[in-house]
């Protein structure tokens, strides 16, 4: 792995302030209590709702809260305790970043019944579970919908209701452990493998090549097709379908962080129920997912590309934010790339102006595994990254970034794979697109 190279940001001072409770937000991340959604929707319905801290900002919370919640800024928590009852607090934010860290302050303060709901307002709205607004009344949570968009508080069949939060926790999770993937494979979930140069397979697992998803043109490499109709057909063959969690593997330690990529393409053109596994095909045949020799074959499945562009950018999308307030974008490439070097076909050397330098396989032990979310999450801060940082990743093609973008999703961030990357960036006229040198 070649040397990191850090650039501190005007976030410095923020830093400082956040430095110790993200030292430790990772590692309590993994024990904290958590309430379900559907816990505390029958809570507010009986009448018996526990303290409710959304520790948002103010133009979120006014945008639409939980029922009865209280707005305190995680960054204010720590000045505003004599605020917060001798009683249960129940904490959320977005996607659960900002709400690990607000635990973290008030089990420091000494709050001891502290409960982070479980997705926090992400799944809250996915859910289509009520909000409230400044100034406008909350329709009712027991209010009858349709099938199709009624709460989790109607759902009255135990194994619906299983596989309905099962199938909203894999909406808000990129990836999972090989212990988890195993547990999908064996309830029917879709196997992609992303090595091509493997002898031995696992069981059911389908070969995929992203480059069977981008135009074959060398300046657009990395970019997915345009035509929707081409990918629906090429995603079908390889069995992905609709409904159907997705599982893709790859090899950590060597690769290009392919996994992360088709997770994001997959994510990115619509479907809702992809993770890539931590750890790769070793970790999924020491978890006893069984191996077989030579190239599988799939039934046709029934995806049909839905773009969703929340987690992309594009070129000129790129060049219009450079500079803006709380905006961080990471080129994921090699040192040795950053500075200058154009080792895989790029026309121009440099990165884009402003851009930092985090190598992605510095997020990875040399066992493939994701480093603890601690540590990922304090190399963050040291960049100058915070969860509210609007984060744009590249690197030559789009494939290591989109290993990136899917670790940072699942962290709670704001992130967007630039997947024309380098490639495309510096084909572009100089003048018009240009590169810093180091």
């Amino acid at each position: 792995m070649g040397t990191t190279m850090y650039r501190q940001g005007s976030n410095l001072v923020l830093v400082a302030c956040l430095c110790l409770h993200l030292a430790a937000c990772g590692a309590m991340a993994e024990t904290s209590a958590q309430i379900s959604q559907q816990a505390l929707v029958t809570q507010i319905e009986s009448g018996a709702a526990p303290f409710i801290l959304d520790v948002r900002t103010a133009e979120e919370y006014a945008a639409g809260h939980i029922p009865g919640a209280i707005n305190i800024h995680f960054q204010e928590l720590g000045d505003r305790l004599d605020e917060l009852p001798d009683e249960p607090i129940v904490v959320y934010c977005e996607r659960g970043v900002r709400a690990n860290i607000a635990e973290q302050t008030l089990r420091e303060a000494g709050v001891d019944s502290v409960l982070h709901l479980e997705g926090d307002m992400s799944l809250w709205r996915k859910n289509n579970l009520p909000l409230e607004r400044e100034g406008v009344l909350p329709e009712s949570l027991s209010e009858s919908s349709p099938e199709s968009e009624r709460p989790l508080s109607s759902v009255t069949d135990s194994a619906e209701l299983a596989a309905a939060q099962a199938a909203k926790s894999l909406e808000q999770r990129w990836i999972v452990s090989a212990t988890e993937a195993k547990q999908l494979i064996d309830q029917g979930a879709t196997l992609l493998d992303t090595r091509k140069l493997a002898l031995t397979r696992l069981q059911n697992a389908v070969y995929a090549d992203w480059k069977q998803f981008s135009p074959g043109d060398a300046v657009l490499a990395g970019k997915l097709l345009d035509q929707d109709a081409a990918l629906t057909q090429r995603l079908q063959s390889l069995g992905i379908s609709q409904h159907t969690p997705v599982v893709v593997f790859a090899d950590p330690p060597g690769g290009w962080g392919e996994d992360g990529r088709i997770v994001w393409m997959l994510r990115t053109l619509g479907h809702s129920q992809v993770v890539l596994v931590d750890g790769g095909f070793k970790a999924l045949v020491d978890a006893g997912v069984p191996v077989r020799q030579g190239n599988g074959a799939a039934e046709p499945g029934d995806f049909v590309v839905e773009r969703n562009t929340t987690w992309e950018i594009q070129r000129d999308q790129l060049k219009a934010q450079l500079g803006e307030k709380n905006f961080v974008v990471i080129d994921t490439r090699e040192a040795r790339e950053y500075a200058g070097k154009t080792p895989y076909g790029e026309q121009r050397g440099g990165h884009v102006p402003g851009a930092i330098n985090l190598y992605f396989k510095e997020f990875m032990g040399q066992d493939g595994r994701l480093l603890p979310a601690n540590e990922i999450r304090s190399k963050l801060l040291t960049a100058g990254i915070t969860p509210e940082t609007q984060v744009v990743v590249y690197c030559t093609g789009g494939i290591r970034s989109g290993w990136l973008a899917a670790v940072l999703v699942s962290l709670g961030y704001s992130v967007k794979n630039y997947a024309g990357s380098m490639w495309e960036w510096s084909a572009a006229p100089a003048k018009d697109y240009p590169l810093e040198m180091l």
